[in-house]
C-alpha cells in the first residue's frame, strides 16, 4: 500500500519535482487513517506555502486508476491521511498466503556478506545472564539479516590469552587446598569466586594427579579455560545458538597480531613510552591505558589482538562487520575504529550494538547471585528454570540499549500474562481451528475463497497488520532492532485473541459457521495469521506449538 501511495503522490506532486525525501507511515492513532504522509509539510518549507493549502492541492491532483483509496483528508499541520477500500485489503490477503514460508523475507541484500560477532564471553567462568543477553540478540540479528538476503557468518571470539589465565590457575590451586583438607582457602588469593572454581579444581586433580604445583599455574589455568569453553558451547546450544566459526585469541596473537603491529608502526601511528608501545593517531596521544599495544615486557595487549582480529574481518571481504557487545565496551569502540582507520580500513563498515545488562527478579525481589556463579546468576540456571522459549523471548523484548528486568516468576507462568505464552497460545488456537475442521470432516481451505466475506472491522485490521510484517522484518534488519519482532507478534496476537474471544457471545466472529463461504474466508484469514505468527516465532528461534495446556 505504501508503494502504491508513493507512486500516486509522486505523480500528483510533479510540479514540485524533484521531490525531497518524504515519509509514508501508519499513524499511531487509528482515527487518523491507515497511512499518512508529511509530503505537503516537506514541500511547504521550500515553496514558502501554507502546508494545509498545499496538501489540498496535492489531493486534488491525485490520480487513483486502481481505485484503492476510500478517502484522503488533510489533518494537523498538513498531513495527508489515507483510508483504503475494504475490497483492497480483502483481495491483498491472497498475496500473503501465496508466499507461504517465504512471507516476510526478501532478496533485497542478496550478494552481500555480513559477519556478526556476539556472546564472546570471558571463558574464565560460566556464562552469566548479563552477557548471555547478547546471545539471542546477536542470533536474531543474524536471522533478520539472512531474511533480507545477506550471507551471514555467526562468530564467537574466545579471549583465551592474558593474565586472566594465570588468575584462574591460581584460583583453582587455592581451591585445591580445600579439597585436600588444608582448610579454607585464602580469599585474597582466589581471583575468581564461586563453586565452579572448586569444580574445576576437582577436575584438575583427575587430570594432573600428583603433578599439580604452583609452577604449572598457566597450564592449569588453560585447562580451566578449556573446561569453561565446553560449558559455554553447551549453554549456547541450549539457547538455540549455532556459531559458524570460533576464533581464538591465541591464534590471532600468533599469526595476525605481529604483522598488524608492524603495519601500525609503518603508518607512524605508534609511540614508544615507558618501554611500551602505544597507539597515537592523528598526532593526538591517546592516554587511556587500553591504548597500549605492547606492554613493557613485550606482550601484546588484548587491544592489539582485537585490532588484528577486526582487520582479519575486513580482509575476509565482509560488506558489514557487526559486533554485539556489553555496554562496558563503549570506550573500546572508538579506539578500535581509530586503529582500523589508520590501517586504511573504512571504520564505518564496523557497526557496534551495545546492550545493557540484565537484572534477574523473582516477582518484586531481585535475585542477586547464585552459589555456583559466586557473584552472578548463570545463564544455565535461568535456562533450566524457564526453558529456551521464555529465555529468548524475554531477553529480546527490549531494545539493546534499554535495561532489562528478567522476571523468573512471570517467565514460568502458563498464563496470558506471560508474553511468550500469550503469542504461542494464539498460534495454538489457530492450529486448533484446523484440527476441529479435520475432525468435522469439512473441506480444506479453498484458494479461491470469497474474501469479501471478511468485512468485520477486526478482520480488516488483522489483514492490515499482516501486511506490516515484511516491513517490520526489513526495519529490524536495517536498524539491528530485534525487539521489533516480539512487539509486533504481541500486538497481532492481542487483536486475534480479542477477535477469538468475541465469538463466545457474537456468532459473527465464529470461524466455523453453517455458512460455508463465510467460514472458508475466515479460515483463510486464520491460515494467514498462523503463517505469520509461525514465521515470526521461527525468526526469534522460538517454537510455534500446535497444542498447549
Amino acid at each position: 500500500m505504501k508503494e502504491k501511495i508513493r507512486k500516486i503522490l509522486i505523480e500528483a506532486a510533479c510540479p514540485w519535482a524533484p521531490l525531497p525525501p518524504f515519509e509514508i507511515e501508519r499513524p499511531k492513532v487509528k482515527a487518523h487513517g491507515e497511512l499518512a504522509t508529511n509530503l505537503a509539510m516537506i514541500l511547504a518549507k521550500g515553496a514558502k506555502r501554507n502546508p494545509q493549502e498545499l496538501a489540498r492541492e496535492i489531493i486534488a491532483s491525485m490520480n487513483d486508476p486502481a481505485g484503492v483509496i476510500e478517502s484522503a483528508t488533510v489533518a494537523g499541520g498538513g498531513f495527508i491521511n489515507f483510508v483504503f477500500k475494504k475490497e483492497v485489503w480483502q483481495a491483498s490477503l491472497r498475496e500473503i498466503v501465496s508466499q507461504g514460508t517465504s512471507f516476510g523475507t526478501s532478496r533485497a541484500e542478496a550478494g552481500r556478506k555480513v559477519v556478526i560477532e556476539f556472546v564472546s564471553a570471558n571463558p574464565t567462568g560460566p556464562l552469566h545472564i548479563g552477557n548471555a543477553r547478547g546471545g539471542p540478540l546477536g542470533d536474531v540479528m543474524a536471522a533478520l539479516l539472512k531474511a533480507v538476503g545477506y550471507e551471514v557468518t555467526r562468530e564467537f571470539y574466545v579471549n583465551d590469552v592474558g593474565g586472566q589465565i594465570d588468575k584462574l590457575g591460581e584460583s583453582i590451586l587455592a581451591r585445591l587446598g580445600e579439597i585436600l583438607g588444608n582448610g579454607e582457602a585464602d580469599k585474597s588469593v582466589i581471583g575468581y569466586q564461586g563453586e565452579y572454581v572448586k569444580e574445576l579444581a576437582q577436575s584438575a586433580t583427575k587430570q594432573f594427579g600428583d603433578k599439580i604445583s604452583t609452577g604449572r599455574v598457566s597450564e592449569i589455568g588453560r585447562f580451566g579455560v578449556d573446561l569453561m569453553m565446553e560449558e559455554i558451547r553447551k549453554d549456547c546450544k541450549e539457547m538455540g545458538i549455532h556459531f559458524d566459526s570460533w576464533i581464538y585469541e591465541k591464534d590471532v596473537l600468533k599469526i595476525e597480531t605481529p604483522p598488524i603491529l608492524e603495519a601500525l608502526k609503518n603508518k607512524s601511528v605508534t609511540l614508544e613510552k615507558e618501554g611500551a608501545l602505544w597507539l597515537a593517531t592523528q598526532d593526538e596521544f591517546l592516554k587511556d591505558r587500553e591504548c597500549v599495544l605492547v606492554r613493557s615486557d613485550g606482550r601484546p595487549t588484548y587491544f592489539a589482538n582485537d585490532i588484528a582480529y577486526h582487520a582479519g574481518k575486513y580482509r575476509r571481504g565482509f560488506d558489514r562487520i557487526i559486533d554485539v557487545w556489553g555496554s562496558n565496551h563503549h570506550g573500546h569502540v572508538p579506539r578500535i575504529q581509530a586503529a582500523l582507520q589508520s590501517l586504511g580500513f573504512d571504520p564505518k563498515k564496523m557497526e557496534t550494538v551495545l546492550y545493557q545488562y540484565v537484572r534477574v527478579k523473582r516477582g518484586d525481589q531481585a535475585v542477586k547471585m547464585s552459589k555456583r556463579g559466586g557473584n552472578f546468576v548463570t545463564a544455565r540456571e535461568v535456562l533450566d528454570e524457564v526453558g529456551r522459549d521464555a529465555f529468548r523471548f524475554f531477553l529480546l523484548m527490549r531494545a539493546p540499549e534499554s535495561h532489562l528486568d528478567f522476571d523468573l516468576e512471570l517467565a514460568r507462568r502458563h498464563s496470558q500474562e506471560n508474553p511468550v505464552y500469550y503469542v504461542q497460545y494464539a498460534h495454538a488456537r489457530l492450529a486448533s481451528i484446523e484440527r476441529k475442521v479435520a475432525e468435522a470432516g469439512l473441506p480444506p481451505v479453498m484458494a479461491d475463497a470469497d474474501l469479501s466475506r471478511l468485512d468485520l472491522p477486526e478482520e480488516i485490521e488483522m489483514i492490515r497488520m499482516l501486511h506490516e510484517y515484511p516491513e517490520e522484518v526489513a526495519l529490524a534488519a536495517a536498524r539491528l532492532e530485534p525487539h521489533r519482532i516480539p512487539f509486533y507478534l504481541l500486538e497481532l496476537s492481542k487483536v486475534f485473541q480479542a477477535y477469538y474471544t468475541k465469538a463466545r457471545e457474537d456468532p459473527r466472529y465464529r470461524v466455523l459457521t453453517p455458512d460455508v463461504d463465510t467460514s472458508q474466508a475466515k479460515r483463510y484469514l486464520c491460515a494467514a495469521l498462523r503463517l505469520t505468527i509461525s514465521q515470526g516465532l521461527t525468526l526469534l528461534g522460538i517454537s510455534a506449538p500446535d497444542e498447549m495446556n
